[in-house]
């Protein structure tokens, strides 16, 4: 059905709606107002069905985005004026009937309300697994429903009663659980371990979960394919048949390079254990490059270095004469590494003062200092969008009235929002501001739109401001 095709008859309906909210119960009897309830609790069924099926099609349009909304699930939240949660209810039940298109297709049809396909939905996503098992469970609950009218709560009752009838000796629940046990076995005994062996190399080891080293394989194993190049690319040549080892003035015909192994032929060198550790230095490198990252406020600090940067820059340490500097994870490194990985770091110097205390610490950008980071922690805990709860760790310093406009970095210029929500409020028309009375966030969320004409026309309402 086309977008023209589906709106004009749900304005049509609600049409239809506004007439019956407004009709004359008096006038009917007995028997015709219970024929009028049953229509209506009928049609109620279907329009839930039309709404799911709409929320689908919200869900891969970036109309919301636009209109300012963080999420869908805040966006049904917010139109539904239900308690919080609801619009996640709502996708949840889309997502769990996708994947039951019996139970899906009985409440288009009207055979079960919402509530009824919901009880269902979640009751057989808890099972293990296994399609065909799933599937059995589903029917025989809509069974239920057509043959002894059982409603929602009913319905979560029989479930275990369906369960052992399908599954007499518990094989398929019992496999599922014995899995599920060793998986969770294997992941509370997991670990990585770094051990350094004295000569400027370090050992690997480390266990976990095959989920998560599937996890690491389908990140690294594209990154650990082959490089191969033009022949001669890496500087060196091969000796051709029949030619001599040495010229006429005894030079070798065979130009070396700097790479062990290589033959010169453009073939990758390495062998599939040094390519698989490549790609994870690899992975790391462009991990630390994105903005996915815990951050320390602002800052992204590569190295530390316990001395001048003129020093840093100049003879000293081309001389391999600097002292050693440490990394922030207590990895002490050579001179000449630490000026290798300055090449693509910030470098922070640090001025100790006669016991070794920090007296400064130089910074290449505008930072939350430590102690207003703990005052931010202490007033606002988390995430202070509404309804978000991520801890601190996740977490960056908003500034109110933005840095580069004149805003102070001050507790009343600051609010605390993880990653996402820091994007939202750079890119919608969600607003925070701090209230001068109790010092606590204030937020606008984007005005609310209302269909307020049978033609589809939106209208935008002011939006009242909420504290987090």
């Amino acid at each position: 059905m086309t977008t023209p095709g589906a709106l004009d008859p749900a304005t049509a309906v609600l049409a239809h709606a506004r007439e019956l909210a407004g009709s004359d119960w008096d006038v009917l009897d007995g028997p015709d107002t219970v024929a009028a309830v049953e229509s209506i609790t009928a049609a109620r069924s279907l329009l839930d069905a039309a709404l799911l099926r709409g929320i689908t099609h919200l869900e891969a349009t970036d109309a919301l985005r636009e209109l300012g909304w963080a999420s869908p699930k805040d966006f049904l939240t917010h139109l539904t004026g239900g308690h919080k949660g609801t619009g996640g209810g709502l996708i949840r039940a889309t997502e769990q009937l996708r994947d039951l298109p019996a139970v899906q297709a009985a409440l288009d049809s009207g055979q079960v309300t919402l509530p009824q396909a919901r009880a269902i939905a979640s009751k057989v996503h808890t099972l293990p697994r296994v399609p065909e098992f799933r599937e059995q469970v589903a029917a025989a609950m809509l069974d239920l429903v057509a043959t002894e009218g059982l409603d929602a709560s009913d319905l979560q009752t029989a479930f275990g009663d369906v369960v052992r009838t399908l599954d007499p000796d518990a094989a398929i629940v019992n496999a599922e659980k014995e899995r599920v046990k060793a998986e969770r076995g294997a992941h509370h005994a997991r670990h990585l371990r770094f051990t350094e062996d004295g000569h400027g190399g370090v050992k690997l080891t480390g266990y976990g979960t095959l989920e998560d080293a599937e996890k690491i394989k389908t990140t690294l194993h594209p990154l650990a394919a082959p490089a191969t190049a033009e022949p001669g690319a890496c500087g060196g040549t091969n000796r051709q048949p029949g030619e001599p080892m040495f010229d006429d003035h005894g030079f070798s015909t065979q130009t070396p390079c700097l790479t062990p192994g290589c033959g010169h032929d453009g073939r990758d060198p390495r062998d599939a254990g040094a390519r698989l550790w490549d790609a994870l230095v690899d992975a790391c490198d462009r991990l630390a490059n994105s903005d996915d990252l815990p951050r320390d406020h602002g800052t992204k600090p590569r190295v530390i270095v316990l001395i001048d940067q003129e020093s840093l820059r100049q003879q000293i340490i081309d001389a391999g004469l600097a002292h050693e500097g440490h990394t922030p994870t207590g990895a002490r490194l050579s001179a000449t590494t630490i000026r290798r990985m300055a090449c693509d770091a910030e470098i922070i110097p640090t001025v100790l003062g006669t016991e070794s205390q920090v007296l400064d610490v130089g910074r290449a950008q505008r930072l939350v200092t430590a102690a207003l980071w703990l005052a931010l922690i202490a007033r606002d805990r988390h995430c202070a969008f509404p309804g978000c709860t991520r801890m601190p760790l996740a977490c960056d310093a908003h500034h109110v009235t933005h840095w580069a406009d004149g805003g102070p970095t001050a507790l009343s210029n600051l609010v605390m929002v993880c990653r996402h929500h820091h994007t939202v409020l750079h890119h919608t028309p969600w607003a925070v501001r701090i209230d001068l009375d109790t010092g606590q966030p204030v937020w606008t969320p984007p005005p609310r739109a209302t269909l307020t004409s049978l033609h589809g026309k939106i209208t935008y309402h002011p939006a009242r401001p909420r504290a987090a």
